[in-house]
């Protein structure tokens, strides 16, 4: 393999407009035991996402759970009309509507307490079978 093509197979090569990385087995990944994924698209930003983040970031520090969790904003959803929403990893739990109020119930209820706050969640819809 020439020097050039080399070089390009170590910072990722291009497929199909994709691009995909070496794998790294020296990379460390830390692990979580939950992972918040909020919404920060336009309507859910307009309506207090960055509020709701935040409120959940400083629930987790007060808690001394900050290092057990990780919250991350991502640009959306896709539920923008019941914004600001969020979805907890492992369970897969959504929250929809949230308000900063919230964010303690389900720093204590579900990520501490390892449970959803059932009036919260979102109800799931069952998946339509395909054909």
């Amino acid at each position: 393999m020439s020097k050039k093509k080399a070089k390009k197979a170590a910072k990722g090569r291009q497929e199909g407009g994709a691009v995909t990385i070496p794998a790294r087995p020296d990379a460390k990944v830390r692990d979580y035991d939950a992972h918040v994924l909020v919404c920060k698209g336009g309507d859910c930003k307009k309506r207090g996402s960055k509020g709701v983040q935040k409120a959940l970031k400083d629930g987790l520090r007060a808690s001394g759970m900050n290092r057990d969790v990780r919250i991350d904003s991502v640009e959306c959803l896709g539920l923008c009309k019941h914004g600001p929403n969020a979805i907890v990893y492992p369970s897969g739990t959504w929250y929809l509507g949230l308000i900063e109020a919230d964010a303690p119930e389900i720093v204590e209820g579900h990520l501490k307490g390892g449970e959803p706050v059932e009036h919260l969640a979102a109800e799931l819809r069952p998946r339509k079978k395909r054909r």
